[in-house]
């Protein structure tokens, strides 16, 4: 299953703390404001949360619960919780053994993030 987003990175310019709080985790919002250009940041983990609600066909997912992490070298991965895990055994992806790729790329004005489960 794939899932794709795209989302114009302005509209996290003016967010509070207290807004990207109901989206993002702690360690989210902290590795984004480690960049000047944190809304991009910000706005790539949204797509990441979009893309796999589109791959999972699930529109009730919560999305701070899906939370986007670096490896040391920085590729980006989501977090692979409970409850990540029990969203995903749902949908009976090969008897429960699954992988989750992502990939999140930003510019000035945009981001997009694909989710691949297989």
């Amino acid at each position: 299953m794939i899932g794709i987003d795209i989302e114009v990175t302005d509209r996290f310019l003016a967010w509070t703390d207290k807004e990207c709080s109901r989206i993002f985790t702690k360690k989210e919002m902290e590795y984004a404001k480690q960049y000047v250009n944190v809304a991009e940041h910000l706005c790539g983990y949204f797509c990441v949360k979009e893309a796999f609600v589109k791959a999972l066909d699930n529109p009730e997912i919560e999305y701070k619960k899906i939370e986007v992490l670096h490896t040391d070298t920085g590729k980006p991965y989501i977090n692979l919780t409970k409850y990540v895990k029990d969203l995903i055994a749902k949908k009976e992806l090969d008897d429960g053994l699954f992988n989750v790729e992502i990939s999140i790329s930003h510019c000035k004005g945009y981001a997009t993030a694909v989710v691949l489960l297989k």
